[in-house]
């Protein structure tokens, strides 16, 4: 006789698990509109992106295409080793565990505007009821890149500035600004432990503490390690760029593509990432105006750069989409 289990119609799914998947649908909508809102670009800016990619795909230039590949899990791996490090104040997680938030919130951070994506898709992938805690260790995490490519940035500006095609109130503002994040810095770092003793009578500024508590929590020597794994990230980094560069032969001294590429950096850093540049993403943008006293072909310093996003980014975002469909909501014990 079949069991009256048997019979009974399937549960529907839960209102959580039914948001969930409108939000990964979304998510994954805004993905895919950033990847061709990129190309479709890029194609605009290069002219044509074959003939100029194809002067470069020979044998002479495969070892150096070959290490520009094998560092991008290199560059992800320190990012993840980052967050493990920061994150474990709160949560002990796994490697694993570590690149898949990681990559989780690439994904969502092209999605979702400024970092607050990617601060949104690493916690999410946590598996913990102690998730909102986490957007401290976040902010700390994307603050320690922001300081390393702000500092990098600088000196590069200072190494370039002169040789730029710059007004000089721009100039002016340019370091007022460093001067102020390179000194912003320490001062933060020091104030941070204040957090604790913070008594806020509002409902919304308390629960704001809650998440933010783990900031004041850190000791040095943590700080000290997420600080070198930025710093080797940033380094991975600006070496996939010179490489890049270098496919092309430019006549340039390998000093000087660094600095080129540190503001490269740094513009990415201190500038919303919105296309309002026309034709050009502010990636691009930025490569021109620091190279042009070089007299470089627009195409492959362009090309250069798209290079390095389909490298760095196009996959690593495939593979973060990926996860983020694997996401099953699960309540936490």
């Amino acid at each position: 006789m079949v069991q009256d289990k048997e019979l009974s119609p399937p549960k529907p799914k839960s209102n959580q698990a039914n948001l969930l998947w409108v939000v990964k649908l979304v998510v994954t909508a805004l993905v895919l509109s950033y990847i061709y809102r990129t190309f479709r670009n890029e194609q605009k800016g290069i002219g044509d992106i074959g003939s100029v990619f194809g002067a470069i795909w020979s044998l002479q230039n495969a070892p150096v295409l070959i290490l520009m590949l094998a560092l991008v899990p290199v560059n992800w791996a320190l990012e993840s080793l980052k967050w493990q490090k920061l994150i474990s104040r709160i949560i002990p997680i796994t490697f694993r565990d570590a690149m898949r938030g990681t990559l989780t919130g690439l994904a969502v951070g092209v999605a979702v505007p400024a970092q607050l994506g990617d601060t949104l898709g690493r916690v999410a992938a946590l598996r913990s009821d102690r998730r909102l805690e986490a957007i401290g260790a976040a902010l700390i995490s994307n603050g320690i890149q922001f300081y390393v490519s702000v500092l990098a940035g600088a000196f590069g500006w200072e190494y370039l500035k002169d040789q730029l095609a710059i007004p000089g109130t721009a100039r002016l503002t340019v370091n007022c600004i460093l001067l102020a994040i390179i000194f912003l810095g320490p001062a933060l770092l020091s104030f941070r432990t204040q957090i604790d003793n913070w008594k806020p009578a509002r409902r919304i500024f308390v629960k704001m503490k809650e998440y933010l508590n783990v900031i004041g929590r850190y000791k040095p020597a943590e700080l000290a390690t997420g600080t070198g794994y930025g710093l080797l990230r940033y380094l991975v980094f600006l070496s996939q760029f010179i490489l890049a560069l270098s496919l092309f032969h430019f006549p340039v001294g390998i000093w000087q593509l660094a600095a080129c590429v540190t503001l490269i950096f740094l513009a990415k850093t201190l500038i919303p990432a919105i296309n309002v540049l026309g034709d050009l993403g502010l990636r691009e943008f930025t490569a021109l105006v620091v190279f042009a006293p070089f007299k470089l072909p627009a195409e492959q310093i362009i090309a250069a750069t798209f290079l390095i996003w389909i490298l760095n980014v196009l996959g690593p975002i495939v593979v973060g989409m990926f996860l983020i469909w694997k996401y099953k909501w699960k309540k936490s014990r």
